[in-house]
């Protein structure tokens, strides 16, 4: 099972598709495609739209290049996180991916107005970051916060309560049903 980050959205998405079951992360969308392509991996999953933010263009793009087929979708809520290290007085910056920053353009401009915003590779990659560096936040999950030993400073600050983003699960071909049900 190929995923695009340990901790992410879609990380999350996986388990809650696949339970428990052997994750090997990649650094990007193309990676997953290539995962499964190869071999190294059955499925992958990926984000390929969020209800507040439209499609993820870099998914619908690797279907154009790519033979793999869609063999299971799932929606699921998205609730974020501003997380920090333990101690942090004063938040200085605050990384995340584009997607989630998109998602709370609301809530950074009426609670953090002023503070820097970069983007990060990922949701994961923004959690390191925050966990490295003391004054720097992070959007992302609260798993991600478990996982990086980060203080989540607020929840659930999409702008969209019922913010939800579509992912898929690729592979090289469709499971045929397994005759139980």
């Amino acid at each position: 099972m190929c995923i695009r980050d340990r901790a992410t959205y879609t990380h999350q998405a996986a388990v809650k598709h696949f339970g428990r079951a052997e994750f090997a992360p990649a650094n990007s969308i193309s990676d997953v495609f290539d995962d499964v392509e190869s071999g190294r991996a059955d499925y992958g999953v990926v984000p390929v739209e969020n209800s507040t933010e439209g499609v993820v263009n870099h998914t619908l793009d690797m279907f154009m290049e790519s033979d793999l087929v869609i063999c299971a979708e799932r929606q699921d809520p998205i609730a974020h996180c501003l997380m920090a290290a333990p101690g942090t007085a004063k938040v200085k910056s605050i990384a995340s991916h584009y997607q989630p920053l998109g998602q709370c353009r609301k809530w950074l401009e009426s609670h953090m107005a002023g503070v820097p915003v970069t983007n990060a590779a990922s949701t994961s990659d923004a959690a390191a970051q925050a966990a490295l560096h003391p004054g720097v936040a992070a959007i992302a999950s609260p798993l991600a916060a478990k996982i990086y030993r980060l203080k989540i400073l607020a929840s659930a600050i999409q702008d969209v309560r019922d913010n939800r983003t579509r992912f898929l699960v690729i592979g090289k071909k469709v499971s045929a049903p397994s005759g139980s049900g």
